[in-house]
C-alpha cells in the first residue's frame, strides 16, 4: 500500500514546490493553455515563497516525495462573484512531471472535499481555461460540472470554465 499524505507547506518545501510548479506550468502550455504564462515563463522560488506566506498551500505526499501542490482558499473568489460561504476554491493544482496518472490529482481533491466538508462547506469550486479541453475533460471525469463561465474584461482575456462538486462526494478510487 502506498503512503500518502497532505500537510501544510512551509518555506522549506519552496525547491520543491517550485519545481512542481513549473512541472504544471509545462503541461499547460502544451496545451497552449497560457493562464499562468507562456513558455519559458514559469514561476520563481521567490514568487512560490510569496505564495507560501501569504496562502494556506499544501503539499501532497507519496512515500515521504512531494508530488503535488495546490492552495485552498475559503474567502471569495474573484471569477465566481459574491457568493454565500457554502464553498471552498482550489487553485494552482499542480502535480510533479512522472507522477501524472497515478491519481495524485484525484488524492489532492478529494482531501479537499473532505476538509471541506469537516468546515461545514457543501461545495469544492475551481476554475479552468475553457480552451483547455484536456483539463476540463480532466475535471468532468472526476464527478466536477461545469456551473459557469467567467469571461475576463479585458480586451483578449480568458474565459474560464466554473467546476464544483459537493463536498462531501468520496472518489471511489481512493
Amino acid at each position: 500500500m502506498t503512503s500518502k499524505c497532505i500537510r501544510r507547506a512551509t518555506t522549506d518545501d519552496v525547491p520543491v514546490l517550485t519545481r512542481i510548479r513549473n512541472d504544471a506550468h509545462t503541461k499547460k502550455v502544451a496545451c497552449r493553455d497560457y493562464a499562468w504564462g507562456k513558455e519559458g515563463d514559469g514561476f520563481s522560488e521567490n514568487w512560490v515563497r510569496n505564495n507560501v506566506s501569504q496562502k494556506e498551500v499544501y503539499v501532497a505526499e507519496l512515500e515521504g516525495t512531494a508530488v503535488g501542490t495546490f492552495s485552498l482558499v475559503l474567502d471569495e473568489d474573484n471569477h465566481w462573484g459574491h457568493q454565500e460561504h457554502i464553498a471552498g476554491y482550489v487553485h494552482g493544482l499542480s502535480v510533479r512531471k512522472d507522477f501524472n496518472g497515478l491519481g495524485v490529482g484525484r488524492f489532492m481533491l478529494d482531501w479537499c472535499g473532505d476538509r471541506l466538508y469537516a468546515l461545514n462547506r457543501r461545495f469544492i469550486r475551481l476554475d479552468c481555461a475553457v480552451h483547455n479541453v484536456k483539463l476540463c475533460t480532466y475535471y468532468e471525469s472526476l464527478g466536477f460540472i461545469r456551473v459557469g463561465l467567467y469571461a475576463e474584461p479585458e480586451a483578449g482575456g480568458y474565459v474560464w470554465s466554473l467546476y464544483e462538486k459537493a463536498a462531501n462526494t468520496i472518489s471511489a478510487h481512493r
